[in-house]
């Protein structure tokens, strides 16, 4: 499936292409700032009235508009005299997570950015500060000082959502206004999905068909209490309302890991599914499992001894079926634990000890 990532300039669109998988995303944290704690998932039932599409969509939208803010990002580029100016580079949207100004958005909304500027409801235009990015899971969160006027979204349970529940999607549609969002209606249209993007490939995701159009990264996808239950990140280029939201639930740990004064764990491997074909010819004693295509040097899963061509077929005596269930256990541990590794090393079975690490910074 061909996929746009949704980073929007008046005239510019950001086609995507097919990449290859990339290692277990990880968060680069700039700095440290206190930050009042982000509130627990609420999970209140939907009533069957509002389930069932007796929701008012136009007081959903005035109850979050104080909380969905526009991003613009500015990059240094040399004029034909060779003088560096900072220009305009594209637009997308950020979602208000705390009292203490912190902003969640996508990590292809402000990468390569030297300025980033958020506008509110206001319209008053305020500089914010990139102080963590999880680029493989493409999220980035920013740091505001001037947050008067603004006020942060409840945050939902992605994880309670059914398909066939009822969805808005608020953003910064093509960089129109930055201080007055456009707002799409829909449903949830499947839960879970795996897609590849120009960051690499991403799970777990919510699809939708509310319409989400460049502009739109980054910012909240509400169920019908008002809860951001997504945040919206990518647009199938090849067909009509596919539209793909990064669970909160996934986005919620990102944001939580960061308050703590952590990054998200790191073994420093490249996975993919096994398969019968892979089996056959590299020999391997199973066709399950994640396959193991590459090892990052002085990495942690290379100081624990993982081999490119093990396949890992368990985490702490959890099976693992694909790449997926391993990128996903991985990601709910945390960096400076240990964990064991069930490995199968051609005809042999091995367990590895691997102290779980914080991705580099820039990495």
């Amino acid at each position: 499936m061909r996929l746009r990532i949704i980073l929007g300039t008046l005239a510019l669109l950001i086609a995507a292409c097919d990449a290859a998988s990339e290692p277990e995303s990880a968060t680069t944290a700039y700095s440290r700032v206190p930050a009042t704690a982000t509130t627990a998932p609420d999970t209140t039932p939907i009533p069957n009235s509002v389930a069932g599409g007796l929701y008012d969509v136009s007081e959903l939208f005035k109850q979050a508009r104080s909380g969905v803010v526009s991003v613009t990002q500015e990059r240094v580029r040399l004029d034909l005299f060779g003088v560096p100016n900072e220009v305009p580079a594209g637009a997308g949207t950020g979602i208000v997570v705390n009292n203490s100004g912190l902003v969640l958005t996508n990590f292809h909304v402000i990468e390569g950015a030297t300025n980033v500027i958020v506008t509110g409801i206001d319209g008053r235009q305020r500089e914010a500060e990139v102080v963590a990015e999880a680029s493989s899971r493409d999220l980035a969160l920013l740091q505001l000082l001037d947050i008067e006027g603004l006020e942060p979204l409840p945050l939902g349970s992605s994880d309670a959502l059914e398909v066939g529940d009822p969805v808005i999607a608020i953003g910064n549609a093509l960089g129109l206004d930055s201080s007055d969002p456009t707002v799409s209606a829909g449903i949830v249209s499947a839960k879970g999905r795996t897609i590849r993007t120009p960051l690499g490939t991403m799970q777990d995701l919510i699809q939708t068909d509310a319409a989400i159009n460049p502009g739109n990264s980054g910012g909240p996808l509400l169920n019908a209490l008002g809860q951001v239950i997504g945040v919206n990140t990518a647009i199938a280029g090849n067909a009509q309302n596919i539209g793909f939201a990064i669970s909160i639930d996934t986005a919620r740990r990102f944001v939580e890991r960061f308050e703590a004064g952590v990054g998200e764990p790191f073994l420093g491997v490249q996975l993919v599914d096994n398969s019968a074909a892979a089996a056959e010819r590299y020999e391997l004693s199973t066709d399950k499992g994640a396959l193991v295509i590459d090892v990052v040097a002085a990495s942690p899963a290379a100081t624990a001894g993982l081999e490119r061509w093990d396949v890992i077929v368990a985490i702490d005596g959890v099976a693992i079926d694909n790449s997926e269930s391993a990128v996903l256990a991985i990601l709910d541990t945390v960096p400076g634990v240990k964990i064991q590794l069930d490995v199968s090393r051609g005809d042999r079975r091995v367990s590895l000890d691997v102290v779980v690490g914080e991705r580099p910074r820039g990495t």
